[in-house]
């Protein structure tokens, strides 16, 4: 299998948002609901809201594919010393390949090793959750998040930032 990370320019995001159509109706109907689900995709990945990711809220964005074909994405920013991962989404017919794990030190090597993480992620997302967690992110609360309109508790997830090559 031949994977690839490459960094999204605004003319890809189309890419982006087709993956989110399919890998959001597959994953987030059975937590929230088809009509909750098809609302927020409909809000944060219009072509408007990813284009103002990429230019107001300087968000860089990644598309992974297996063998030429795309399998999933991911975006992060820096804030406050703190690297942000604010999506990482894979279709399901590719999880549990490692693919994952790729995009997370892709994110960290394209900002910096030293960054520590954090990410939001659903409290009822139990398998995204179980991910974080094997990749050495931990739980420090739950807090209450926005996701274009709609309101949810979502967990702060957090994990520290490694030595760079300077040892700092």
């Amino acid at each position: 299998m031949v994977i690839d990370i490459l960094l999204v320019a605004p003319t890809d995001l189309l890419r982006v948002r087709d993956l989110a159509l399919v890998i959001w109706q597959a994953h987030y109907t059975p937590l929230i609901g088809a009509d909750l689900a098809a609302g927020i995709v409909a809000d944060i990945y219009s072509m408007p809201s990813l284009y103002a990711d990429m230019h107001e809220r300087r968000q860089s964005y990644w598309i992974i594919t297996t063998d030429g074909k795309d399998a999933g994405y991911a975006s992060a920013y820096v804030q406050g010393g703190t690297l942000w991962i604010k999506k990482l989404y894979l279709l399901p017919e590719t999880r549990g390949m490692g693919l994952g794990k790729l995009l997370i030190e892709t994110v960290r090597n394209y900002f910096g090793v030293g960054y520590p993480q954090a990410l939001f992620v659903a409290e009822k997302n139990q398998s995204a959750i179980d991910f974080y967690r094997s990749q050495g992110f931990s739980i420090e609360r739950l807090e209450p998040v926005m996701m274009g309109p709609h309101q949810f508790h979502d967990y702060l997830m957090t994990r520290a930032g490694l030595p760079d090559a300077a040892g700092k």
